[in-house]
């Protein structure tokens, strides 16, 4: 009964495993008979047990060593590598790759194509990795950031009241240096008749002992030290100066007179502050208007304003943090609804580095940069993954070859370096061809940044060097799948030269490959249907309001009745209306209103606009009345929406008239009229409560409708009208239906992006299944001549070899059909609050395109194949 017991069936499964191809059948035959033994004198769990034991010290037994290493290496093989190695690796492979061109082609290219993404973002990480590296004291600078939170939110800004800069000043030792910037220093300039615009910021006058800008006209130590003083790069120097010399010169900017006492070198690109002109700090703060919006001693003023300190070698930032916490509890405590903690945040890590707002140049945040990350895996791991497809589907072409190579004496190293190398060779040639689609791609990658100005995605040592690295790595990340799978075949496997395995259907890896393929593609393909037809959908919006044949005129010096006046004599002018902001482009400005029966204030929008306005958009007027000319009554009226009855509980819009609100200046406001609800602001908000307001001063914009055929000259005719009386500023206009246009041009972007991975991804999918199919085709050519023979049709035929692709491709729908439409649904919701719901339409547009790609794909070798001679094909048997 005993002997009918077998020993531990792990046991010998760890003992087969670790032996491999080593012979050792006789001790295998010995553990048996031991434990046989052991059953006639011991218990069957205590058999077992020592049958473990005898197992574990076989493993570590020097005769098991001794035989596998005599086994591993056969008596021709030359084990020590000599670099002549790879010379011969490098001749094979060229010569495989050669003999198999169509494979070779379509590995090529599909890695290239994967690859090409991956070169944008190893350009965009080596440049933005190298930002700010120029400065001498980097590793000592740092920012005071904020961390603001009010009634609706925390936000992290990279800002900080200049409060906090004269605290460290006066207060805190152990600080180097303390700079203060202000970033409103961006306006026309101008030079006797020459005007155009800079950008810059009012600087500290130790900002170039801190900052490495080199100066290349100057004393550093006094060219920002006094009132009006100004520094100018070199480019903006030739740009408002021509072939003079800046220094001395005095140019009028931001309404106030600088005198120019320096010039700094061009700004490096991989700088997070960017400008052309840095003016004194003491400027800003001897300017009446600044001293009413930058006073030094305000804590609750953080606009504009960017605090950096220069530490010394030995620091704690820590110490510097918990000071600033502790001296501003006590005035944030006061504050009713505000309150704010300080940070301070390394030069090295600004960019790239953390999301804040109000960033000073460009803003290279962790999340933007981990998307594309994901992206770029996204597109490359289907590229290297269908290399390894493909090579271990064509293992039955090259299984003599790598069974006379065992049997010869090769090695499994050398077998993984000759496949590795092949991988590689395919790889560097792919580089090739992805450099070549980097430089297509590159301009257009930059145009769609919101921050290009302060990227550069040119080529230097480092980058190519970069590229080289990264074509290697592809090829070990590619090869090394069929690398393995061909060295870990034994001799007798190889010369079998049986399939792979039982026909396609039966591969799973390369079936979920092909699926995923297809449902990332599909994924691409509908995001770009969704959002064309999301972009349509915003633009043929009711608004609320008329766009037509009316153009927004810049108002800048201009005194509006005057512009009025003039431009009403031109006979293309139908009518003319002020305004604040142009509706339905940009986020209006918003105030905390408060109910006179009421404690708690409500967040109102607000524009301000005159009492043409109204009737010039066609806006409907629901109860009440419009502005009147009389504007000292208009500033005590306002024109409220809709919304903004529900917000206050009123449910007839008769019933808001005479009502009165409290503005935050204490003054009250009556409501006059009220409008149907229209989009102040882009579809991305909801409309909510808003009122119009009538203030001259503060109006922007005119709004002029025009009835004219011949628009060329309408506008010849205003800017002759403007320069009567604007004088030198230029005249600025734009019409109303293409700024809104402008609005919503993010979504080309959008389409661009994802058209241009949509475009890889399917090329991929397509390559990877041309591979699939012509395999597939060229095992079976036999088995289709047989078929024509016995009397199938080539329509049958068709339908045999391409209906195990179809059902892949139809599975790929169903998986990514629902997971995209729950993406883009979502992301549509918190991207624009007024959208479409993805439809059917959109899908089968997009089931459409991904299938005709596809069956064109399959049709183009099994139509070939099914109409091939069975003559030709069995001429052999």
């Amino acid at each position: 009964m005993k002997h009918s017991i077998k020993p531990p069936r792990l046991a010998d499964r760890i003992f087969t495993w670790y032996c491999d191809t080593t012979s050792m059948e006789d001790l295998h035959g010995d553990l048996e008979e031991l434990f046989n033994h052991d059953l006639e004198y011991m218990s069957v769990r205590r058999a077992k047990l020592k049958y473990w034991q005898r197992v574990a010290s076989l493993l570590f037994s020097y005769a098991v060593k001794k035989r596998k290493q005599k086994a591993a290496h056969h008596h021709y093989a030359f084990t020590s590598f000599h670099p002549a190695m790879l010379k011969n690796y490098f001749l094979i492979g060229i010569r495989s790759l050669s003999k198999h061109r169509f494979f070779t082609i379509v590995n090529v290219l599909g890695l290239a194509v994967g690859m090409s993404i991956s070169l944008l973002l190893i350009a965009f990480m080596s440049f933005l990795w190298r930002y700010d590296t120029f400065h001498v004291n980097k590793d000592r600078m740092y920012r005071v950031i904020s961390v603001v939170t009010d009634k609706q939110r925390t936000d992290p800004l990279a800002t900080a009241p200049v409060a906090v800069a004269q605290k460290l000043r006066d207060e805190y030792t152990g600080i180097d240096e303390v700079v203060r910037i202000n970033s409103t220093l961006t306006a026309e300039a101008s030079y006797k008749d020459k005007e155009i615009p800079l950008e810059g910021y009012y600087v500290d006058s130790n900002f170039l002992q801190v900052f490495t800008f080199p100066l290349l006209k100057g004393n550093i130590a006094t060219v920002l030290s006094k009132p009006n003083s100004m520094i100018i790069t070199e480019a903006a120097g030739v740009k408002m100066f021509n072939a003079e010399d800046p220094i001395g010169k005095v140019i009028t900017m931001d309404e106030k007179d600088f005198e120019i006492t320096g010039i700094l070198k061009n700004v490096p690109k991989n700088s997070h502050m960017q400008f052309e002109v840095l003016a004194s700090y003491q400027t800003l703060l001897q300017s009446s208007q600044a001293n009413s919006t930058q006073s030094t001693d305000s804590w609750v003023d953080f606009r504009k304003s960017y605090i950096y300190l220069l530490l010394p070698a030995h620091h704690n930032t820590e110490a510097i943090e918990a000071y600033l916490n502790k001296v501003s509890a006590p005035i944030y405590a006061k504050e009713k609804n505000l309150r704010a903690t300080f940070e301070l945040q390394a030069l090295n890590d600004i960019a790239p580095g953390r999301d804040l707002r109000y960033s000073i140049g460009p803003a290279w945040d962790y999340a933007s940069l981990s998307i594309f990350i994901f992206l770029t895996i996204l597109i490359l791991l289907p590229a290297c993954f269908n290399y390894a497809n493909i090579s271990i589907s064509r293992a039955l072409k090259r299984m003599k070859e790598i069974g006379l190579r065992k049997v010869m004496g090769g090695q499994r190293d050398q077998i993984f370096l000759q496949f590795i190398m092949e991988t590689v060779i395919i790889a560097m040639i792919a580089l090739v061809f992805a450099y070549y689609i980097f430089t297509l791609v590159r301009s257009e990658f930059l145009s769609m940044l919101a921050d290009r100005v302060g990227m550069d995605l040119s080529t230097d040592f480092y980058t190519i060097a970069y590229f080289i690295l990264f074509a290697l790595f592809v090829g070990l990340v590619a090869g090394i799948i069929p690398a393995l799978y061909f060295a870990r075949l034994t001799p007798i496997q190889a010369l079998k030269t049986k399939p792979v395995s039982k026909g396609f259907s039966g591969i799973s890896f390369r079936k979920v490959l092909i699926v995923s393929q297809f449902a990332l593609s599909l994924g691409f393909i509908m995001g770009v249907v969704v959002v064309l037809n999301q972009y349509r959908h915003s633009l043929n919006h009711d608004f609320g309001f008329d766009q037509e044949n009316i153009l927004d005129v810049e108002l800048q010096s201009a005194n509006p009745q005057i512009l009025r006046n003039e431009f009403a004599k031109l006979v293309s002018v139908q009518s003319i209306s002020m305004s604040s902001h142009i509706a339905g482009t940009g986020a209006s400005e918003s105030i905390w209103l408060k109910d006179l029966h009421v404690t708690d204030s409500t967040e109102v929008y607000q524009m301000f606009v005159d009492e043409r306005y109204i009737s010039n958009l066609n806006l409907s007027l629901l109860a009440g009345n419009n502005f009147t000319e009389d504007i000292a009554q208009n500033k005590k009226h306002a024109i409220v929406n809709e919304e903004f009855l529900k917000t206050f509980g009123i449910k007839d819009p008769a019933h808001a008239i005479g009502q009165s609100y409290v503005l935050p200046g204490g003054d009250e406001i009556t409501v006059s009229g009220v409008v149907k609800n229209f989009h102040y602001m882009p579809l991305r908000y909801p409309i909510k409560s808003f009122f119009f307001r009538y203030d001259s001063s503060r109006f922007q914009y005119a709004n002029i409708k025009m009835v004219t055929t011949d628009v060329f000259t309408s506008i010849t005719e205003m800017e002759s009208a403007w320069k009567m009386i604007a004088g030198e500023d230029k005249f600025t206009a734009q019409f109303f239906d293409d700024e809104i246009k402008a609005t919503y041009a993010f979504y080309f972007v959008m389409v661009k992006m994802c058209g241009f991975l949509g475009l890889l991804a399917i090329t991929i999918s397509c390559l990877g299944l041309l591979g699939m199919v012509v395999f597939t085709v060229e095992n079976r050519v036999k088995e289709v001549g047989i078929r024509k023979v016995m009397g199938a049709s080539t329509t049958s035929i068709i339908v045999i070899l391409s209906k195990d692709f179809m059902k892949l491709m139809s599975i790929a729908a169903l998986i990514a059909i629902p997971l995209a439409y729950l993406f883009f649904d979502q992301v549509f919701v918190r991207m624009q609050y007024y959208h479409v719901p993805v439809g059917i339409l959109e899908i089968v547009i997009s089931l459409s395109l991904m299938f005709l790609l596809g069956l064109a794909t399959i049709f183009s070798q099994t139509i070939r194949a099914a109409r091939a001679n069975p003559v030709d094909t069995l001429k052999c048997e």
